[in-house]
């Protein structure tokens, strides 16, 4: 199939292009992020099949009734655009600057390469209520949503998603594709590996390691390493079997 390219992109210094169009993420970025300066010219579904939803099922399975879906060619009344190849799609648009949002972490790792690859200017996406002390390290591509606390001299590396209120205090790093989710607080020294997710209101004791790719429930109080590929759960955390 032919990749779907709308009518209506408009480049230029300030165009942003967001690849991905999930409403939590995409979305929610898209909500706080012009006012920073940029222009959120169009959307990108990494692939040349355009996304489809049954937008009505979709409504009367939510709660929330303000919500966006993808339509064909546009989501959030901006373009859409549904290409494998999509940087060169945005660089004949003359756009040049790029967030990588997809929610799995290997596609964002993936796509994040594919931008580099094309010279493209990958952004950082900092909410204005994010608290970056000294000295803390933040690389292209990340994420920090409302709230967010990033400790003194702690270090978050491309593709690192913080979400609604997590802290991470002093000397953290974040390597890259790592996710924390809404309400986790870790205390110094921690590191979480590449893929590593932590999910909401996990809590996180000093000097320990959460391997690539393992998973901390919600709520789990982690006082020991994570081995990667694992999943912890509970208070304290426990291994699940594999």
């Amino acid at each position: 199939m032919a990749p779907l390219i709308p009518p209506g992109i408009r480049g230029g210094a300030d165009a942003l292009t967001i690849v991905d169009w999930q409403e939590g993420g995409a979305g929610q970025v898209h909500s706080w992020i012009e006012a920073q300066g940029y222009r959120v010219a169009c959307f990108v579904h990494a692939d040349d099949t355009p996304p489809v939803v049954d937008v009505a099922a979709a409504r009367k399975s939510r709660e929330a009734k303000i919500f966006d879906y993808p339509l064909p060619g546009s989501y959030k009344g901006i373009p859409l655009v549904s290409a494998r190849a999509w940087p060169e799609v945005i660089i004949a648009h003359g756009i040049h600057k790029a967030l990588i949002l997809m929610p799995d972490p290997h596609a964002r790792f993936d796509n994040i390469a594919l931008a580099r690859q094309h010279g493209l200017e990958l952004i950082r996406a900092i909410h204005p209520t994010a608290l970056v002390m000294a000295d803390a390290v933040i690389h292209e591509n990340v994420v920090l949503h409302a709230r967010a606390f990033i400790g003194y001299r702690s270090e978050i590396h491309p593709g690192v998603v913080v979400n609604n209120g997590a802290s991470l205090d002093h000397h953290n790093v974040a390597h890259p594709c790592a996710r924390i989710d809404p309400g986790v607080v870790t205390a110094g020294n921690v590191t979480f590996g590449r893929f590593a997710t932590v999910h909401t209101g996990a809590v996180i004791i000093n000097r320990i390691r959460i391997g690539e790719g393992a998973i901390v429930g919600a709520g789990a109080v982690i006082i020991r390493d994570v081995p990667p590929g694992a999943t912890v759960v509970g208070n304290p955390g426990r291994l699940l079997p594999p």
